[in-house]
């Protein structure tokens, strides 16, 4: 029989309310409310499409957030779901205690049942029934709409998936009722035309991340007079944006310069990754200084920065408050090595997660950086793989790490004392990172944390070591 407790009545009750489903839709208005709920997740993991339609057009909750359940994309379950809204919609059937005015499909990472906090069973007293309920208004119409529904979107190329464009289809067709908030939109290498359709189907007011992903610079500007709307927007992502395939250097320039402007006119953007681009070479301080608030998270990643660049950065005053540092993939290796000790210095009293992976880091930098690093006694998260420690310099990072007690996670780069030209001594590696982990156990226990040497090039494995040594390279 094993150790797993018997069903309980309640369980047992609900599994039969399940299987019968005119049973259970017929008694849903005088429902507890603690057994509505349960039953809910309950129908919606057998994808019981009748009782969840019933269920949402009787829901006895202002918001309704089922995004955390759905696993994968499930069109039939989404229909039910907005069928049980369009009754809401039509007035065909109002429940007597029915209050939903949210449903919230975004796939933010919070608990399923996020009941706000002064809605209670009480609620659905005859006075709170009689009282008007709420209504949502759409910044771009001013037209006071009924119901809201959130939602995150994705466009890969000319692609939805088939939930996302059913949805945006049944919403056009109710525009009347329906007010669709879009919280992340991203676009992957799509055409102006596909972006633009969007664009024009939801409230760009509402959007407050936006990532544009492998875009060319020229076909950017033609976004322009729509990330103007985007009045809220707090999280910026520019992946893979390319050179322009024809273009004048005084019309390139201009467009960097009409994108500089975009940026500066976000009011609320307090995250701003620029990963892989091409165009942020010598111009970071335009860059930082256009910004209307301090940054809570910069990501620069596979992207050059110069000198100048660099010096910058460590005075910045947009970054004096910054939460998370990535600077993986900059090349560091010609760079002043005090500069990254004085940046870390000023943002040592706020930064949580810092990320310093392929940066050609070499002992000097690694020095110039303990003192500051032992300041940062926020810090949860470090990176340092892929670059160039000796085994002196490794044990004295992990010295001053090993004091800093709320990292959780933690990843360092093998010692240059595993290597022999491009062979990585894998015995040298299985010996010393016992040894490099007990550095840290003598101050606290580690959560999480991993030695990793470099790609093999022979047979393009590493060797990573998380509390027990896994060999992956294949060479002998």
């Amino acid at each position: 029989m094993g150790d797993q407790a018997p069903p309980t009545l309640e369980q047992l009750a609900r599994q039969r309310l399940l299987r019968e489903e005119d049973l259970t839709i017929s008694i849903l208005e005088g429902l507890p409310v603690g057994l509505f709920q349960e039953m809910f997740q309950e129908a919606f993991n057998d994808r019981r499409t009748n009782i969840l339609r019933a269920m949402v057009s009787a829901w006895p909750f202002p918001d309704l957030s089922v995004r955390s359940l759905i696993k994968d994309s499930d069109l039939e379950t989404l229909k039910a779901l907005l069928d049980g809204l369009d009754v809401l919609i039509t007035d065909k059937v109002h429940p007597r205690r029915s209050k939903l005015r949210v449903l919230d499909l975004t796939g933010v990472d919070h608990d399923f049942w996020r009941i706000k906090a002064e809605t209670h069973e009480d609620d659905c007293s005859p006075q709170a029934e009689r009282q008007e309920q709420p209504v949502e208004v759409s910044p771009n119409s001013g037209v006071k709409k009924r119901f809201k529904v959130v939602i995150d979107l994705g466009l890969i190329k000319t692609r939805f998936n088939q939930c996302d464009w059913y949805l945006l289809q049944w919403a056009q067709q109710r525009n009347d009722s329906i007010h669709v908030c879009c919280r992340t939109l991203k676009l992957w290498d799509s055409p102006v035309f596909a972006a633009v359709q969007i664009f024009k189907m939801i409230n760009l007011d509402c959007i407050l991340e936006l990532i544009l992903s492998h875009w060319s610079l020229e076909f950017m500007v033609q976004l322009f007079p729509y990330l103007e709307q985007m009045r809220k927007l707090h999280t910026l992502e520019l992946v893979g944006i390319r050179e322009p395939l024809r273009s004048t250097a005084s019309a390139e320039q201009e467009w960097i310069s009409m994108l500089l402007s975009q940026i500066s006119r976000f009011p609320c953007l307090q995250n701003l990754s620029v990963h892989h681009t091409y165009f942020l070479t010598g111009c970071l301080e335009k860059w930082l200084r256009c910004l209307k608030t301090p940054l809570k998270t910069l990501s620069i990643a596979g992207c050059r920065l110069s000198q100048s660049d660099l010096d910058y950065l460590s005075q910045c005053l947009n970054i004096r408050e910054l939460n998370h540092l990535n600077l993986s993939g900059v090349e560091l290796s010609d760079s002043c090595p005090k500069l990254l000790g004085v940046l870390l210095e000023r943002i040592s009293s706020t930064l949580q997660t810092l990320e310093l992976e392929e940066c050609e880091m070499r002992d000097c930098h690694f020095n110039a950086i303990l003192p500051s690093l032992s300041q940062c006694s926020q810090l949860t998260v470090v990176s340092f793989c892929n670059n160039n420690i000796s085994l002196s310099v490794l044990k004295n990072l992990l010295r001053h790490t090993a004091k800093l007690s709320k990292l959780i996670y933690e990843k360092y780069p093998a010692p240059l004392e595993c290597y022999e030209g491009l062979r990585i001594l894998k015995d040298k590696f299985e010996l010393l990172c016992p040894e490099m982990l007990d550095i840290i156990r003598a101050e606290r226990q580690p959560k999480k944390v991993s030695f990793c040497t470099r790609t093999c090039l022979n047979c393009f494995h590493c060797c990573f070591y998380n509390l027990e040594v896994r060999l992956f390279c294949l060479c002998p």
